[in-house]
């Protein structure tokens, strides 16, 4: 089948490595795959010999009037390549692949990799806004694909009408984890310094927690306040943006994902699956993930000194929850899982 990928941004990313993967998958599989995005070179860089690749300069990651601009280069740029099916990835391309599969009578694939309407940190008219465009995203979907619950519902009482499959992130388990020693027990996080993903909540429980060595990796709009912080503290150390986030897993003894909102961040599972254990609020996918090794490693959003409580549990029970982590990974978070079930669910609808 010849299918077009389609996700706003082609920067390093969570659902970039998905759309990745999942398109190395269906290559080595015999379809035919295209690869539209709206900026980066990480995906076009990993995917160059495996698929064509193209850049539409007009999908920029906010709501924009500029998006009709991209909708019509959306529909220029599909249209020759005359494909069987398109699945889209992440909001704003979700939007405008649903909008050009209805003119083009193309059918729609939407994977969501966490619905943008339920971060608590953007406005209230933007979340209202998006929670509009997804139920109208929704009804013009051959099929919507989820990786948490909570979404899955959501489609469902939008698009009754709909396809709404539950089909989680998978990664491939790593060696059991060695003992390792250090001065002092090590807390980290990885990931985008973003409002969304509650650095300030970590960064204020590091502050008072000398005991530990905090280390976190990455970039974003909130750097300045992990690069002052690191520089005030000397038991935070801020590493910058790791590419390699396995050798990252093996300096830490527990991470941490303080977050509002997410799906079902990779870094978490990345991280279940090397052996180390994970605190983290009980958003998205993160109540079954977490939770399904041990409730008492989940704290509220927000509240750093519960934060600190589940990092104390976590690192008393390290030696007991590092393989609980890895077994439960190997068990319902399997890659090749992942790429099966979803390649059965885009041959299914491209087939309607």
């Amino acid at each position: 089948m010849r299918i077009v990928e389609v996700i706003t941004g082609g920067e390093a990313g969570g659902a970039q490595r998905h759309v990745a993967e999942l398109t190395e998958y269906l290559a080595g599989r015999g379809h035919e795959t295209y690869v539209l995005h709206g900026g980066g070179s990480w995906l076009g860089d990993r995917l160059q010999t495996v698929a064509a690749v193209k850049y539409v300069a007009s999908m920029g990651r906010s709501l924009s009037p500029r998006d009709i601009q991209a909708l019509r280069d959306l529909i220029r740029a599909i249209a020759p390549i005359r494909p069987g099916l398109l699945h889209a990835h992440s909001s704003k391309a979700g939007i405008l692949v649903r909008a050009a599969g209805q003119i083009l009578n193309i059918p729609v694939v939407y994977t969501a990799h966490g619905l943008v309407f339920t971060d608590p940190t953007l406005p209230d008219l933007t979340r209202r806004l998006y929670r509009v465009l997804e139920r109208w995203g929704s009804r013009r979907s051959a099929a919507v694909i989820v990786m948490t619950a909570p979404d899955l519902d959501f489609v469902r009482g939008a698009a009754p009408r709909t396809r709404a499959v539950l089909i989680p992130n998978g990664v491939e388990v790593g060696e059991p984890r060695h003992g390792r020693s250090w001065k002092r027990p090590r807390v980290g996080f990885i990931g985008r310094f973003s409002a969304e993903k509650g650095l300030n909540v970590l960064i204020e429980a590091a502050r008072s927690a000398a005991q530990w060595e905090w280390i976190i990796a990455g970039d974003g709009p909130l750097q300045t306040v992990v690069a002052q912080a690191a520089a005030r503290y000397p038991h935070i150390t801020w590493k910058g943006w790791v590419e390699n986030t396995l050798d990252f897993f093996d300096t830490i003894d527990v991470l941490v994902q303080p977050s509002f909102k997410e799906g079902l961040p990779y870094t978490v599972l990345d991280a279940m699956a090397q052996g180390v254990p994970v605190v983290s609020t009980p958003v998205g996918g993160l109540p079954e993930l977490v939770g399904g090794v041990d409730t008492s490693l989940l704290f509220r959003p927000g509240d750093g000194q519960a934060l600190l409580q589940a990092v104390r549990w976590a690192l008393g029970g390290r030696q007991r929850l590092g393989p609980q982590c890895q077994q439960l990974i190997a068990r319902h978070y399997s890659l090749q899982q992942q790429l099966a079930e979803t390649e059965k669910v885009l041959l299914w609808a491209g087939q309607r």
